[in-house]
């Protein structure tokens, strides 16, 4: 008698015959997690999305243009939803057949990895190919992409535009992107046969985890993180802040967090502050731990704390300006006439510099300049101050994981339990605000030197951008304060997920 049984959305049919039984296992160990019904992906056309797209714009400056990620979105969007299931990739081609100037935007919980992984290799050839017609994929705010799903995203580029720009692997901020490794679900932990299958699952997906890296697509931190997670529940998240960026994609959002910041009351202590973040997420430079701990900008001459970024803009001639990062890389620094600032990470010795150690830190670009360097927005003033998504840290981490190839010791989190040590020095004589905002009545003062305690942070629109809100009351611009540490990351950007 043959019994019709329902197993993780795959029909079987329960026979005296062991082989079925094993195939059902096998597939079954190709899902990346179980949940109560399961359904293949549905790939729909979604031409509604194109408003939303066409406003994201990047939050971190890279080696690609300023401006929206999308100039003039042409071609067809495509919605990739559901459970990722074996036959997927073929009704994805069916689907995306006679269509071009294609984006596909991802919103699965996963499924199977092999299916998942195929469809990336498919979208990376498509990006790679003679005649490209892949123009982005994206994870958006409110949306997950997890596991065999995460790596499909991931798989959508090829080495070249991701060493040397173009990346095309959008993530919203808020957006939920999960890895983790294959595993072997409990119930069947003690069957011999599929503990095998397992395994050479997990060296499947360990494989295209390496690809990723040899590549340069991925760190190879990614593959590091990944490994710690090894059951259904259990993702490394990345939600589209600085770490995302770190990883080889490109953080992107339509609000306040992506607007370019103002040269209002920006100081070059700010402006090194900002430099720093950037040159410990930039990958693509290799950093020893000499160069990693001693890769701020020095800001020797003149006194950051009292040097406006315009000011030292007009006293250098030039408007770009330029600092090494103890010589493995220098950032370069634009001001333009619309009292933006564009900002760039080099590799390589700093190319203005004149003189010895004891000459100035800053130096004039030459000209003529026939670009524009990619804008500095909110989410990196807000992560040099620890602000990171508009949320203040309370659990971080330093980038000596993600930069350096062995262990100092120095990447276990460490939780902030005590809000009494969140403390800042006051860099500039400051108004306190009844609001995070120049415009709401000013309550207080505080002065240079002075020690305040924060309780809060705020991204505004206005020139400003990022806010602290103090434990005594009102708020403050923390352009007005010294960074709390260049060296630190968010632990985790979890909590960036369903801002």
């Amino acid at each position: 008698m043959v019994k019709i049984i329902e197993a993780a959305g795959a029909r079987f049919t329960q026979q005296s015959t062991v082989p079925m039984l094993l195939k059902s296992i096998v597939f079954c160990l190709s899902l990346v997690f179980s949940v109560s019904q399961l359904s293949a992906a549905e790939i729909t056309q979604r031409p509604d999305l194109a408003p939303r797209l066409a406003q994201l714009k990047p939050l971190y400056p890279g080696k690609g243009s300023a401006g929206s990620v999308v100039n003039e979105l042409q071609g067809t969007i495509f919605l990739i939803s559901g459970v990722i299931e074996k036959g997927d990739l073929e009704k994805l081609k069916a689907a995306l057949d006679g269509t071009w100037g294609k984006y596909i935007v991802f919103d699965s919980p996963g499924g199977s990895f092999l299916e998942g992984i195929r469809i990336g290799q498919y979208l990376q050839y498509n990006v790679g190919s003679q005649d490209p017609d892949l123009n982005g994929v994206f994870v958006l705010n409110g949306n997950e992409c997890l596991s065999a799903c995460a790596l499909a995203f991931t798989l959508a580029a090829t080495p070249r535009n991701a060493v040397y720009g173009g990346d095309i692997r959008f993530l919203e901020a808020g957006a939920a992107l999960g890895y983790h490794m294959a595993f072997l679900p409990e119930e069947k932990a003690n069957q011999l046969v599929a503990v095998k299958e397992a395994m050479n699952l997990a060296y499947e997906v360990t494989q295209t985890y390496v690809k990723l890296i040899k590549g340069g697509i991925a760190p190879s931190i990614l593959l590091q993180e990944a490994l710690s997670h090894r059951t259904a529940d259990s993702f490394f998240y990345l939600a589209g802040g600085i770490r995302s960026y770190a990883m080889g994609l490109t953080p992107v959002s339509a609000g306040t967090i992506a607007d370019p910041i103002n040269k209002s009351a920006l100081y070059m202590d700010t402006v090194g502050a900002m430099c720093t973040q950037l040159f410990q997420a930039d990958n693509s430079i290799r950093k020893s731990e000499v160069e990693y701990e001693f890769g701020a900008i020095d800001g020797s001459g003149p006194n950051p704390q009292e040097t406006k970024l315009e000011d030292l803009i007009q006293q250098l001639g030039s408007r770009r300006i330029a600092a090494s990062h103890n010589g493995v890389a220098y950032c370069t620094v634009e001001l333009s006439e619309d009292g933006t600032v564009g900002m760039r990470i080099t590799s390589g010795s700093l190319p203005c510099a004149k003189g010895g150690y004891d000459a100035p830190t800053w130096c004039a670009m030459p000209g003529p300049f026939d670009d524009t360097l990619p804008k500095v927005t909110n989410a990196l003033l807000a992560d040099a101050a620890s602000c990171h998504g508009g949320t203040l840290t309370t659990e971080y981490a330093y980038w000596t994981s993600d930069v350096i190839d062995y262990d100092i010791g120095e990447e276990t989190p460490t939780a902030l339990t005590d809000w009494n040590s969140w403390e800042r020095t006051i860099a500039r004589d400051v108004n306190v605000r009844q609001n995070p905002s120049l415009d709401a009545e000013a309550v207080g003062r505080v002065q240079i030197g002075d020690k305040v305690k924060i309780s809060d942070c705020r991204i505004v629109s206005g020139p400003q951008g990022v806010w602290y809100q103090l434990s005594t009351g009102g708020w403050i611009s923390a352009r007005f304060v010294s960074e709390f540490d260049q060296f630190t990351r968010p632990a985790t950007e979890e909590t960036m997920i369903g801002r």
